[in-house]
């Protein structure tokens, strides 16, 4: 199984220019510890963060935003993190707790036709999502990974 070069690309710089770009006020990019199915997932980039707590969240595939958005291969939006649906099960998603995150947008990123990692936009104190969350699509990936499964014919 190839490894992803991340050395090549300024992840961090790229992160923070989509951030402002986008308007939000938190982003982070969480990676597989090592390349491995089962393996934990890590936020290795992030933007706007409150705090280093982040550095201590560490999931598996299905579980927090990252785990499910990798598990699924899926986008998640949450428009109101504060709903009962999401306040009830809180501590299955700690980077909301952390980082005191009211909606966010996390979309899979994609490297050789598997899911390699999450891009995540948050916002806190109840602001809405920005207009680019309505069509992700425009979102098109960072560095090496795309945001969508793109199958060359």
């Amino acid at each position: 199984m190839k490894q992803i070069d991340l050395t090549q690309y300024e992840y961090q710089d790229e992160l923070e220019r989509l951030r402002h770009e986008y308007q939000f006020d938190f982003a982070g990019i969480a990676l597989p510890i090592d390349d491995h199915a089962c393996t934990k997932i890590k936020w290795r980039y992030v933007s706007g963060n409150l705090n280093e707590r982040y550095q201590r969240i560490i999931l598996r595939h299905g579980r927090g935003v990252a785990g499910n958005v990798m598990k699924t291969g899926k986008p998640m939006i949450i428009a109101d993190a504060t709903q009962d649906e999401i306040q009830n099960t809180l501590f299955n998603f700690p980077i909301i707790i952390s980082e005191e995150l009211t909606s966010l947008i996390a979309i899979p990123l994609w490297h050789s036709h598997r899911v390699k990692g999450v891009l995540l936009f948050g916002q806190r104190h109840h602001k809405k999502l920005p207009k680019i969350a309505e069509n992700i699509s425009n979102i098109k990936g960072i560095g090496n990974f795309t945001s969508e499964d793109k199958v060359m014919l």
